[in-house]
């Protein structure tokens, strides 16, 4: 928002000087502008944090200066010299494109005064925003001596659109080799900047082909001010014509155009080298340097695109070369290009006041010099002159006026919108379900309508410098802002919201990106073509900013009304019940499940971090060998409480919810007479996806919310945007901001202990500790957060991997206190504690980071170790040596309690008898569809089998064979060698997903099984 308001107010001040400053004042206050805006770029880029490897934060200046110091001259003057030297064979090219394009126009100028020229614009660009001195004195140059001056500007038009097309060329060249760069969003990127591409490439030369259309468009197009613009645009669509019958000087232009960019970019590999980044990919620093060439072309009121150049290369580049290696490579990127076209100071300093060309012919004849001067300055002949003050409408109203009508228009139809986008996503929202609270009914209407309206009138602001009259304004500039506003940001989130929902993150399907895109580009023409004479009449009037912001008030305080019939906060406490006689001997139950937390780090497990509370319960207990049947938090613990594996229970994506069909352990428990509770810190397992099923009452510990939000409003696309750009910008991290710690849900703990101290309960707790951000303990705003660094580098592992184990001791310490408070209430003896993880968590033991996009033990095989009641000595000591699964945890707690274990629970009680397992309770079934990546593993005690979708973003093999008995890293892949256990193992995944279907609790009908299936499946016990 910060930058949303800067930037805004640059665009609002450099408008009020450029048209309300007298000259000279004028050009002075637009460079003084250009140049507090360049250090302001800078200032924002080289203070920003930038996150180390041992989870410190450090300014970007504070690295850039340490890049500076270990620079060796010898390698720096090398490299500096061939990035300039492969810069300037695309200044060779630029020239001779140059030189093509006025051909076609029928202006011929010399290659030695081009050259000589071509230089002087970029000498005075050095110190003018983008391209803007190169462009301009181009266009003086060629005018002054041909006297042609729309047909010049219409050949710069040609030329910067040629250009921005050698952009899209160089990145589309780069693509298949540097798509790396994109990490695990490099599918997303391709499917769509690959047509996009190609789309615009051809429509540009369809309409230089076929000069036609583009004349036709430009003389009945409806145009902001045509009225007064007419004879110039005429002349315009008449210049752009005269490439009708020369496609080989288009074509050579465009290969040109290649030249420039591609050698552009490829110089950016060579600065980077020059400073000693030898580890950066040519490819991907091509790839990453075109789309910074194109923001830094794009970029208004900066000094030759200075900070927004580094800006750019540092978002693009950080990641892969580092982030001061990426600010600097940039800096010395633009002084290595301009090092040699400084030579022009010389031309413009050598060139006399009369200089001319040796020749300069348009049309094949040698011009007038003096008369080419003069025409050159006239823009209108006489006869378009009076055509246009004899129409109706001569003068447009002064500028302050029409900046105030324009931009007060803009922010009423930006509120519009806003307030359309706000209730439809809220709606969305609500569909899905809601928790304790809907405050997004009220919230998303406002901050979209804020945001856009805020938009809206910045642009508004800005239409104002055409010169339209009042009527005019009053239809193009509605019409425009929502062009320019609701459009995109709905195709946005229609497209976020089909790719993540509905597509499970893939790529969607090409009717639907088909539809999608019809229906924007339908509700574009409409608003175009139609919106200025709708809003022109009775229609505008909701577009004005009073109205819409009644309109606002209304819609507002609708959703503050509907939120009203929903609870606010958390489910109220209830009184406790006493013990029930029937429950007089039975134990209360607690059960912990900590996230990401990987059982092999436990001592208790043979692991490095001591962990004496979270073992202790060992010393009563039993300790299994466990795992689990997905890699993240939302189907991992729905199996966890309802015995279902996620096919069954159907919550495997990111919107899904657990549905109401199915019975939960908490259910269960109370219907037997228990009270319950539950808990939890984890967004996945907030009361909106239906986890609060079965509970009196059901705690979820959000962290703090932004701006007033509440965990509905969280859910909003706009706050997810603004939430990842605040915590990228902000020095320090919080706990709060993540989850809440141990502390925190130890508090909420010993509230319903104390409590329910005299009753029999079932209490359900979620520590988040293990969980990324990874903090120092204590406290003191360092961390390492998966948000911030999708992709860490391979050295960065032991400083994570330090933090985590930090992260477990704080955690163990926290338990020892919960321990202790059921000590000390007299109820530890008396109570059932189970102890499990979710999942667990990669430390590039497979060449990845964090969780939910594999199956290999380091995600899957968790803790699970159960403290029974006193005097419950049903289970052996150790059950070691064979695999537990999550699904048998709520049967195995179920049964301490004497209740009734739900037929339709597909895990076995663990203290029964190991000898009475069937072979399909013998092996672990794991199943995953997060993030495009589609897997599926069979896990025995000595073998593991691993399936995963062809072309996954995560790269994995399709089908993985390891012999885990001797293999326990899944290091030896013997797929290939041993496809008859591989076969053996597909079978039985193939039965466990089969019964895993036919026993679906979602909302769709269960899979039919076919004869020879449920042979299949009676072979392994599934069915009778």
């Amino acid at each position: 928002m910060t930058v949303l308001l800067f930037i805004t107010s640059i665009a609002v001040l450099a408008l009020a000087i450029g048209r309300l400053a007298p000259e000279p004042w004028r050009g002075r206050g637009l460079n003084v502008l250009k140049l507090a805006v360049t250090a302001g770029a800078f200032y924002l880029l080289l203070s920003h944090p930038v996150a180390m490897e041992d989870g410190s934060r450090v300014v970007a200046l504070t690295l850039v200066r340490g890049t500076l110091s270990r620079i060796d001259a010898g390698t720096f003057w090398l490299f500096c010299g061939l990035a300039a030297g492969i810069k300037f064979i695309g200044i060779l090219a630029s020239m001779y494109r140059w030189q093509l394009l006025l051909r076609g126009q029928n202006i011929e100028l010399p290659y030695r005064h081009i050259f000589g020229s071509f230089l002087i614009g970029r000498f005075i660009g050095t110190f003018l925003p983008s391209t803007a001195g190169l462009d301009g004195y181009k266009l003086y140059d060629a005018s002054r001596f041909s006297g042609r001056t729309v047909e010049v500007t219409a050949t710069t038009a040609l030329e910067k659109v040629l250009g921005v097309t050698g952009i899209f060329l160089s990145f589309l060249v780069a693509l298949p080799f540097g798509i790396s760069l994109f990490g695990d969003k490099a599918a997303l990127i391709a499917g769509v900047s690959v047509p996009l591409c190609t789309g615009i490439i051809g429509a540009l030369l369809v309409v230089l082909w076929y000069p036609v259309i583009f004349q036709w468009l430009l003389e009945h197009l409806p145009i902001p001010g045509k009225a007064r613009l007419e004879g110039l645009v005429l002349r315009i669509s008449h210049a752009a014509a005269a490439y009708r019958h020369k496609k080989r000087i288009v074509v050579l232009a465009l290969a040109l155009s290649f030249v420039v960019h591609f050698t552009t970019a490829a110089m950016y590999w060579f600065t980077a080298l020059a400073i000693g980044a030898f580890h950066a990919e040519f490819w991907p620093t091509v790839l990453g340097s075109s789309v910074q060439i194109l923001a830094t072309v794009l970029s208004p009121f900066t000094i030759a695109g200075e900070g927004i150049r580094e800006a750019a290369q540092y978002m693009l580049l950080g990641n892969v070369i580092g982030p001061a290696n990426a600010i600097v490579s940039a800096a010395l990127g633009f002084w290595s290009a301009e090092a040699l076209t400084l030579a022009g100071a010389y031309f413009w300093w050598a060139r006399p006041v009369n200089y001319h060309p040796a020749f300069c012919r348009v049309d094949g004849v040698q011009v007038n010099y003096e008369a080419a001067a003069r025409a050159a300055t006239a823009l209108e002949t006489e006869e378009e002159r009076e055509r246009r003050h004899a129409g109706p409408a001569a003068d447009a109203p002064p500028l302050l006026a029409r900046a105030m009508l324009s931009g007060a228009l803009g922010l009423g139809a930006g509120v519009l919108g806003g307030l359309v986008i706000g209730v439809g996503e809220s709606l969305l929202i609500a569909a899905g379900g809601f928790g304790p609270e809907a405050q997004v009914l009220w919230y998303g209407p406002l901050v979209y309508a804020v945001f856009l309206g805020g938009l809206a009138l910045a642009g508004g602001l800005a239409l104002a410098v055409l010169p339209m009259d009042l009527d005019e304004i009053r239809g193009w500039t509605p019409s425009l802002a929502l062009l320019g506003t609701f459009v995109p940001f709905g195709l946005f989130i229609v497209f976020f919201r089909v790719h993540r929902d509905v597509f499970a993150e893939q790529m969607p399907s090409a009717p639907w990106l088909l539809g999608i895109l019809g229906v924007t580009g339908i509700v574009a023409l409409l608003l175009f073509f139609l919106g200025p004479r709708l809003f022109r009449g009775r229609a505008g009037a909701v577009t004005r900013p009073i109205p819409a912001m009644i309109a606002a008030a209304v819609v507002i305080a609708i959703g503050a009304i509907a939120t009203g019939g929903v609870a606010d906060g958390e489910l109220e406490q209830v009184a406790p019940p006493s013990v029930p006689a029937a429950l007089a001997d039975r134990p209360n139950v607690l059960l912990v499940m900590t996230d990401t937390l990987r059982a092999d780090q436990l001592s208790c497990y043979g692991g490095p971090v001591d962990t004496p509370a979270l073992c202790s319960l060992m010393e009563n207990g039993t300790i299994f060998d466990a795992f689990s049947h997905a890699s993240w938090t939302k189907p991992a613990t729905a199996t966890l409480l309802t015995s279902l594996v996620p096919s069954s229970h159907g919550a495997m994506s990111k919107p899904a919810v657990v549905p109401q069909q199915v019975e939960m352990i908490g259910e269960v428990l109370q219907g037997y007479g228990y009270a319950t509770g539950g808990i939890v810190s984890n967004i996945n397992l907030a009361p909106s996806f239906g986890f609060e099923q079965g509970y009196d009452e059901y705690h979820y510990l959000g962290p703090d919310y932004l701006a007033g939000a509440l965990e509905s409003s969280s859910k909003l696309i706009l706050y997810q945007l603004g939430r990842r750009i605040y915590f990228k910008l902000k020095p320090g991290m919080n706990v709060e901001d993540s989850y809440q710690d141990a502390v925190t849900v130890n508090a909420a703990a010993f509230d319903f202990l104390d409590r329910h101290r005299d009753s029999r309960f079932f209490l359900f707790l979620n520590y988040m500790d293990a969980h990324d951000p990874y903090f120092e303990h204590p406290y003191n705003g360092r961390g390492i957060a998966r948000a911030s660094n999708q992709h860490p580098e391979a050295s960065l592992r032991d400083e994570m991997h330090r933090l985590y184990k930090g992260e477990i001791e704080y955690l163990d310490q926290n338990f020892a206190v919960l321990l202790d408070k059921l000590r000390e209430l007299g109820i530890y003896d008396d109570t059932v504690i189970a102890l499990v993880a979710d999942h667990g968590e990669e430390f590039y033991e497979h060449g990845g980071w964090w969780h939910g996009l594999t199956l290999y033990d380091e995600q899957v095989r968790v803790p699970l170790v159960v403290k029974w009641a006193k005097g419950d000595r049903a289970a052996s000591p150790n059950r070691r040596g064979h695999v537990s699964r999550l699904i048998d945890v709520a049967p195995t707690l179920i049964a301490r309690t004497g209740a009734a274990v739900p037929e339709a629970m597909q895990g076995i009680d663990l203290a029964g008898d190991p000898a009475s397992r069937l072979e399909k309770d013998r092996v672990l079934f794991a199943e995953e569809d997060h993030e495009g990546n589609v897997l599926r593993a069979l896990r025995t005690a000595d073998w593991k089998w691993i399936e995963a979708n062809p072309g996954n973003p995560r790269g994995l093999p399709t089908t993985q064979l390891f012999h885990v008995a001797e293999d326990a890293g899944e290091i030896r892949d013997i797929a290939a060698s041993d496809g008859r256990v591989a076969a053996d193992l597909q079978r039985q995944a193939d039965a466990a997903e089969q019964f895993a279907l036919s026993q679906s609790a979602g909302d769709g009908d269960a899979a039919e099984l076919s004869e020879s299936q449920e042979d299949a499946l009676r072979a392994l016990g599934y069915i009778e």
